[in-house]
């Protein structure tokens, strides 16, 4: 389940993101009125009535900020799935799994020290069809990310320092410790990283291999609409 792109075009996906924050902002906004949008929002609703679709606001902002987190999720590469599949210390044939350690990103930024040397208590199981490579295991805090992810998601980050656009990376900010972001630009010399969440100012580091730990691959979502 490494892999969930599927045919539609970058413009089809950031047209599905600016639509699903602008109802997420408004959840009177008329196309919730619309039965054609409606039709085309959920396939498997076509035969229901308009009046199941008059809901709370807050099941529409809801509805609205899952559909915004699928589109981001397939425009930066990232695979949506539930709960990791943790492995608790001292479980039988843990050795033999191809796990990770979980590690709080949070707790991890302090000046100096190394995601890998972090304690940890648990483990998470790689999916089989992971690419071949190195991994970590995130557990996010803050929700500047969102609504792709949330304080208390799980992402599991590929090691190694290539760095593309439009992907979701974790990087060692000189000053700030480690941040999980999106990469916004790249330049020669420096890399500029961005949230997800508006009214979020850049974040701009040096392009140095050493301060990037690697991709984020996928995202356990705590907070799963």
């Amino acid at each position: 389940m490494m892999d969930e792109r599927d045919d539609a075009t970058d413009v089809e996906l950031r047209f599905a993101e600016e639509l699903g924050r602008t109802l997420t902002r408004d959840p009177g906004h008329p196309a919730w009125d619309d039965a054609r949008f409606l039709e085309w929002l959920a396939v498997d609703a076509r035969e229901e009535s308009r009046r199941a679709w008059r809901i709370a606001p807050e099941t529409l902002r809801l509805k609205g900020e899952a559909m915004m987190a699928r589109a981001q999720a397939r425009r930066l590469r990232v695979v949506h799935g539930a709960k990791p599949p943790l492995v608790k210390e001292g479980a039988a044939g843990a050795p033999l799994r191809r796990v990770v350690p979980v590690v709080e990103l949070g707790i991890a930024a302090g000046v100096g020290r190394e995601l890998w040397d972090e304690p940890t208590d648990a483990w998470v199981e790689v999916p089989n069809d992971a690419p071949a490579g190195e991994y970590l295991a995130l557990r996010i805090v803050g929700d500047s990310m969102a609504p792709l992810m949330h304080t208390g998601d799980t992402v599991l980050v590929r090691r190694g320092a290539d760095v593309r656009r439009d992907t979701v990376i974790v990087a060692r900010h000189p000053d700030d410790g480690y941040v999980c972001k999106r990469v916004s630009r790249l330049r020669r010399e420096s890399i500029e990283l961005a949230s997800l969440a508006p009214d979020r100012p850049p974040i701009v580091i040096p392009r140095d291999a050493r301060l990037v730990v690697g991709t984020v691959m996928l995202v356990w979502c705590s907070h799963r609409h």
